[in-house]
């Protein structure tokens, strides 16, 4: 009945349960990978919950400038940020302090790393981490999230240039404004 996804958005927007449960059919598992990228798999349940909740309530506005399956993850994209942003300790991983810079000559701990205990050391960096945490939070939404897909997940460039909707140039662009904004704020 839903073979091609046009006859299963039109069956979406025209509030055909049986739509509904063939998107959730092919969509659902991909939805749950993309969250648990950024959180726990428990979490990420709930993120999933949350975008076909959305998505449900938006499906009447889809275009179709990209497939179904492309907007529905950004959709999981997009309440991951904000899972994240309003409760970062239900993230596992953080940012790297390798994203401050292309080179390690210009981290912050060059040149004193080898000075200080490992004790010391782990201190100093939850310290910066915890910063780096707070700085985001505060900077443009467009480079916060390329450094958190870039630095944060196993994507590829490419696959975070799909996520994002921008072409791959433009992400280089985006990361190198976002490490230097990030950088000069620490």
């Amino acid at each position: 009945m839903f073979g091609l996804e046009a006859d299963l958005i039109d069956g979406l927007q025209a509030g055909h349960p049986k739509a509904f449960a063939e998107a959730y059919r092919r969509y659902h598992p991909v939805m749950l990978r993309v969250a648990a990228k950024y959180t726990s798999a428990a979490v990420a349940e709930d993120i999933a919950q949350e975008a076909w909740m959305a998505a449900i309530g938006a499906i009447g506005s889809f275009e179709g400038r990209s497939s179904l399956k492309t907007w529905l993850c950004r959709i999981v994209t997009n309440k991951a940020f904000n899972t994240y942003r309003e409760n970062r300790k239900e993230f596992p991983a953080t940012p790297s302090l390798a994203l401050l810079s292309d080179s390690s000559q210009d981290n912050q701990f060059s040149g004193t790393a080898g000075h200080l205990s490992e004790p010391e050391l782990a201190t100093q960096t939850a310290k910066v981490q915890e910063r780096i945490r707070v700085e985001l939070k505060k900077m443009n939404r467009d480079h916060a999230n390329a450094i958190l897909l870039k630095g944060m997940s196993p994507m590829t460039g490419s696959q975070v240039s799909e996520v994002l909707e921008i072409s791959h140039g433009n992400l280089r662009v985006i990361l190198h404004r976002a490490r230097n904004e990030l950088a000069a704020l620490l």
